[in-house]
């Protein structure tokens, strides 16, 4: 009894000893996490409500300024079934008097049945313009100054789980449209080289699992599209316009596979400024938007995403793709290639939206990207 009774004594105050060190550990860590947590909370409420500043410069612009802004929110709170719904803008302007205007909406309700889309862009700016094909000179191009207003309409309407049919309706107008002449590869002998109207009506059918369509980890994606230009809708151009994207997700050990093959065809008298481009913030990171263009296009991507640490994510990616008259065109030799890399801040946990940064590279080329939510 007495050794029994010694040795509840003595490890008495061993035991309360650690159990108020283990106390003061927790007490300290949840101190951290309170903390963590309160500056989390600070960064996610200035990222809600304050814009992003744009800062670049360039020969064509000199310096621009502007500001971006991003915004998800559920249209129906009761609905937690339907995607958020978004709003994101974005507008710059230069010293040289140069502007531009770009707002779209995405509207999703009835526990995703029903899905419509609106884009306006308003532009008086400078581009870089190497001609037509997938032979250009890189080194060999003019700078072409264009006004244009562009809107787009999409609505599309879930028939059975996941499948949507609808319709969508491209105007766009280019005017103004000014180059230097002694360009080797100036506009001129392209058809709509000073400008005009384009107004076409199509239809759309989709197939659509993702789990996310700002920042998808899994699903399959699946839309074909089509646009009809006629006098009858107020086009100065008569041609036919045909989309198709192919997109797949999945995860593997932390990590996000993304995958996407687009195609687009153009067959009648598209103008030039209409043509299937190639290059861009969203599909073959590298290039110049435009710096080729054809009749048609096929490209793909695989870009390989993770997750950091905090809010920080990052991506790799790499593209393969080509622009030619015709299908029958294409050739494996003919193909560009790029790659590249981007860094993912999350501006809204709720919805999984990202702000990215990207840095891509091509033959002879690289571009610096700047955006909301993934490029696909």
């Amino acid at each position: 009894m007495f050794t029994l009774s010694f040795a509840q004594v003595k490890n008495k105050p061993d035991v309360q000893k650690d159990k108020e060190e283990t106390e003061s550990t927790e007490k300290k860590e949840e101190t951290f996490a309170v903390k963590f947590k309160r500056v989390n909370d600070k960064v996610y409420r200035v990222m809600q409500v304050a814009p992003a500043p744009i800062i670049t410069y360039s020969t064509e612009t000199s310096l621009l300024l502007g500001l971006a802004k991003f915004n998800a929110f559920d249209l129906n709170k009761e609905d937690t079934i339907s995607e958020a719904s978004s709003v994101v803008s974005a507008f710059g302007a230069s010293f040289r008097g140069q502007i531009y205007l770009d707002a779209g909406a995405k509207f999703y309700w009835a526990e995703n049945k029903n899905i419509a889309e609106v884009s306006l862009g308003l532009e008086k700016f400078p581009r870089e313009f190497w001609g037509v094909g997938n032979d250009i000179d890189p080194e060999t191009s003019a700078l072409v100054t264009k006004s244009f207003f562009q809107a787009i309409l999409k609505y599309k309407r879930m028939l059975i789980k996941d499948f949507y049919l609808g319709a969508n309706y491209n105007y766009y107008n280019v005017f103004n449209v000014s180059y230097n002449i002694q360009d080797i590869h100036n506009p001129e002998p392209y058809k709509g080289n000073d400008g005009g109207v384009n107004s076409g009506l199509g239809g759309i059918i989709a197939f659509d699992t993702r789990d996310n369509s700002y920042n998808a980890t899994k699903g399959v994606f699946v839309e074909f599209q089509t646009e009809f230009y006629s006098p009858i809708l107020g086009s100065e151009f008569i041609f036919n316009r045909y989309k198709l994207d192919i997109r797949n997700f999945h995860k593997l050990s932390g990590f996000v596979l993304a995958y996407q093959f687009y195609t687009e065809s153009n067959f009648g008298s598209p103008p030039v400024y209409s043509l299937a481009m190639m290059g861009g913030s969203e599909r073959m990171r590298g290039f110049y938007q435009g710096q080729y263009r054809d009749n048609t296009l096929v490209d793909g991507q695989v870009e390989v995403r993770h997750h950091l640490f905090w809010l920080i994510g990052a991506v790799a990616f790499v593209s393969a793709g080509q622009v030619a008259p015709y299908y029958s065109d294409f050739y494996v030799d003919n193909m560009r290639y790029t790659a590249g890399l981007g860094l993912r801040l999350m501006v809204d946990p709720i919805h999984k939206t990202n702000l990215r940064l990207d840095f891509g590279i091509g033959k002879d080329t690289y571009a610096v990207f700047f955006g909301f939510s993934e490029a696909f």
